[in-house]
Parts: C-alpha cells; structure tokens; sequence
C-alpha cells in the first residue's frame, strides 16, 4: 500500500465530496423540520425519526449534487433504508457517516462495523498476515464522517479516522480526525 492516509493527504484527495454531503445533510435538515411540522410533531420526541428523515433525504439530494461520475454515497450495510448510518464509496476511502451525540466515539456493535474500524494507524504500515483477507481485498482506507444536529444546525462535520478501540474497549480510537465545519467554503 503505497496511498497516503495522512491527515492531510486524506483532506486533500476527498475535499470536493465534503461540500455536497454537508449540503445534502442540511436538505434533510429542512426536510426533517417540514415533515414534523406538517404532521404536528416535536423532533425531541422521536429523535431516531427525525435523524432517520435527514438521512433519508440526504440520499436523495447527494446523487442530484454530485457530479458524475463521482463516489457512491449510499446504505449502510443493507439493501434497505439507512437506520444507523450513510456510507461513501470513494476510490481509495470509504466512508461512513454516523450521527454521534457523544465526544467520543462508541465502539460499534456488529462485527461488521467493528472491523470497519479496526486499522492500523496511518503511521504505521500493516504486516499482510495480521490483516484479515477481506482487510487486504478492500486495501482502502477506512474514515468515519460524525455528525451532530442540534437545534436544526448541524453542530458537528468531523472526519475522523479509526484505528480499532480504546482500551477500556468502549470507544473508537482516533488516529486522527479533521473539523470540516472549518475547513467548508463560503
């Protein structure tokens, strides 16, 4: 693996896809706040209906942004609707979007997941027999774009990547992460 998944190099190879998606989250955010209102509902009190409607319209709205041909944006894990998160194909990442609340975060819980996030650090360079074979057919690097929505704005655009659990084995381990917020046009 000759790629470069350094902090940098990473930002520098996926920042015209972080615009889109951004944009793409704030139509579900809209969407999100017309269905409620329409419907007569408070967001707090169904906060898995509200996250599930931005994602839901998210979809949508990224494939009419991106220009084609262009990285996949898609399901998580599944042939029907996303519940716990967006994935983003890109050439040499993928990507998956999660809506975490918390600062850190919490370790997955399927064993799918669990491997997505267990990699070795970007510093360091793999031994092809400590890595599992679907690890070494795949060969991308692995991120996790976390995102927070508070009060109708999106609080949190963090690209983070994952280097397996913390020893306490509750949390992701970060080998680095990026605040996109800062890094958006305009």
């Amino acid at each position: 693996m000759d790629r470069d998944d350094s902090k940098e190099a990473v930002f520098e190879r996926t920042k015209h896809v972080w615009p889109n998606v951004h944009n793409a989250l704030l139509a579900g955010i809209e969407t999100a706040i017309y269905l409620h209102d329409c419907a007569g509902w408070h967001h707090e009190d169904d906060k898995h209906l509200y996250q599930h409607m931005i994602r839901r319209k998210a979809i949508e709205v990224y494939h009419d942004l991106k220009p084609a041909p262009g990285p996949g944006f898609g399901e998580s894990d599944t042939t029907i609707l996303p519940m716990s998160g967006l994935i983003l194909h890109l050439p040499d990442d993928v990507v998956r979007i999660w809506h975490i609340a918390t600062v850190n975060i919490p370790t997955p819980s399927t064993p799918a997941k669990r491997e997505f996030i267990d990699q070795p650090r970007s510093d360091q360079f793999p031994l092809w027999e400590e890595v599992s074979d679907e690890q070494q057919q795949s060969a991308q690097n692995r991120l996790v774009l976390c995102w927070t929505v508070s009060d109708h704005k999106i609080e949190r655009f963090q690209l983070v990547r994952p280097a397996g659990t913390k020893r306490t084995g509750k949390h992701v381990a970060v080998d680095w992460d990026i605040d996109l917020l800062e890094r958006l046009p305009g």
